[in-house]
């Protein structure tokens, strides 16, 4: 007698008549797609709280995304087993579905007038970039303020993990997601289970958020200042409900706070949480990419100081005030601001393009490239001259004790190759509509690294509203790009192209051999 036939996950949950189609991306997308439609009625009850006008507004724009989210994920369920082609496209699609989601409160608050703006809003918080076309800021519903600082606080740990965390069917390809969506070069396994390391990420992650609102209260910042710019500073997002972003405060010591939320936010958080369980430092202290990180901040703190005081003629403390807190700021690829770096030396500028690039440790909310590429990267360099000198001689790249495997050399390798080449195609398109070579390189050094202020005309005193929107399109797909560290992007195109091309050889006729002659 034939065994009867396993039953789909859907079967189980919905009974022996469930037919739902197997299909990882819609699926995941749609219960990304609620958790947002949860974001958006936090937000309306903040609005409602403060009496704003936008509360009817919210509750829509949570009911129309809620509706969307919960049909897509009605109607799909997750195959037994995910293919890493299928986790690379449900992080894709991920995106610009919750993109494309919020810009809904957005344009039914009235809190930017056309789709594309609030489009270019929404790519900038769902993936913590925090360039904003919001001008001006403060003036507008609290509750819609608070959802825009709500997406990066989403977005930044990300969604395909809270997927993870709430979908225990998922199994062994869980962790393919994960990998698919992490920021950094691999995704630590903290549990036995795919779905117990989403959990100990997002426990993590709220106690860090909640940890940062009660210092911030502790040194004089309103409930509502305190809980926004926690969420969006372990985030290292960048946005602020306030036009003057930091400068509003005016307090050194709000900045030392902020400055502690960011640096915490862009360490590798799988090492935050062995620290946590062990209730020793010890984890993160001898990492050598922490070390890494930790002098470069360091370096970069004195270099710029010391450029501002001799070039610029700032005092020895203004300086460093200004100093420690933007490269904290960028290096984290948070993006707040309390001093216009782009009025600087060029020196200082310079440093600070590069902090924009490098990012800060894998494995953390921070974007750009990683430190742990551009050691791997340096080291390899290195190598190569040691082989000029002693052909034979077998020399392996290390971290600290650990001994990087030559595949993840030749991946981080290509990985920064592929990072270069994108870029200078990236601000080629951009100068091509009209940007000049600062504004194009800054915009999509601060798009691809999540940084959020760029150089030139949209530096941290201005916005990209003085871009035009076919280069903000640029910017949108730039952010995605850097979000999702470009590879899954790249192969969601070539999947999506592969059937059309593969029709269109079927279309044309072959050729004969009387042809080819």
């Amino acid at each position: 007698m034939p065994k009867p036939a396993r039953a789909s996950a859907g079967a189980t949950a919905f009974g022996g008549g469930d037919r739902r189609r197997p299909n990882t991306p819609v699926h995941i997308t749609g219960l990304s797609l609620l958790a947002v439609a949860g974001g958006i009625l936090i937000s309306a009850a903040v609005e409602a709280g403060y009496g704003d006008p936008g509360t009817l507004e919210l509750l829509v724009s949570a009911g129309i995304v809620a509706v969307a989210g919960f049909t897509m994920w009605r109607a799909t369920t997750v195959p037994t087993r995910i293919s890493r082609g299928a986790a690379f496209v449900s992080a894709t699609s991920v995106w610009f579905g919750i993109s494309l989601a919020g810009t809904v409160p957005f344009l039914l608050t009235g809190l930017l007038p056309n789709a594309e703006l609030a489009f270019f809003e929404s790519v900038s918080g769902f993936t913590a970039t925090g360039a904003t076309v919001l001008s001006p800021i403060e003036g507008n519903g609290h509750g819609v303020l608070f959802f825009r600082q709500f997406t990066q606080w989403f977005g930044s740990m990300g969604m395909v993990v809270l997927a993870v965390a709430v979908l225990r069917t998922l199994g062994v390809g869980g962790m393919q997601l994960i990998s698919a969506e992490a920021p950094g070069p691999t995704a630590d396994r903290l549990a036995p289970r795919v779905a117990e390391t989403a959990k100990h990420l997002w426990t993590l992650y709220v106690a860090l958020t909640a940890l940062g609102t009660v210092a911030l209260l502790a040194v004089g910042v309103g409930p509502y200042d305190a809980i926004t710019h926690a969420m969006t500073g372990i985030a290292t997002g960048g946005f602020s409900p306030h036009d003057a972003s930091i400068n509003y405060f005016d307090s050194v010591t709000v900045e030392a706070v902020i400055m502690t939320i960011m640096f915490v936010g862009a360490v590798n958080f799988a090492l935050m949480f062995r620290s946590a369980r062990t209730r020793t430092l010890r984890p993160i202290l001898a990492n050598a990419e922490f070390r890494f990180y930790v002098s470069i901040v360091v370096l970069a703190i004195a270099f710029i100081t010391a450029a501002l005081v001799v070039n610029d003629g700032l005092g020895l403390i203004t300086a460093l005030r200004g100093a420690s807190f933007s490269v904290v700021s960028l290096m984290s690829t948070c993006g707040f601001g309390t001093a216009d770096f782009v009025q600087w030396t060029a020196a200082a500028q310079l440093v600070l393009l590069f902090l924009m690039v490098t990012g800060a440790m894998a494995g953390s909310t921070s974007g750009a490239v990683k430190l742990f590429r551009i050691q791997v990267a340096a080291k390899h360099a290195l190598r190569e001259g040691r082989h000029v000198r002693h052909s034979k001689g077998v020399f392996p790249i290390k971290l600290g004790d650990a001994t990087v495997g030559e595949r993840v050399v030749a991946g981080i390798l290509g990985f920064v190759l592929l990072y270069f080449v994108l870029a200078v195609a990236g601000i080629l398109a951009l100068a091509s509509f009209g940007a000049d070579l600062p504004t194009a390189a800054g915009s999509i050094a601060t798009a691809m690294g999540g940084v959020g202020p760029g150089l030139g005309e949209t530096g941290p005193a201005s916005n990209f509203l003085t871009l035009n929107a076919a280069q903000r399109l640029v910017m949108d797909l730039y952010m995605v790009l850097g979000r999702l560290e470009l590879i899954p992007v790249l192969i969601t195109a070539v999947l999506a192209v592969r059937p059309l091309t593969t029709r269109r050889r079927t279309l044309l006729p072959s050729r004969t051999s009387s042809d080819r002659r």
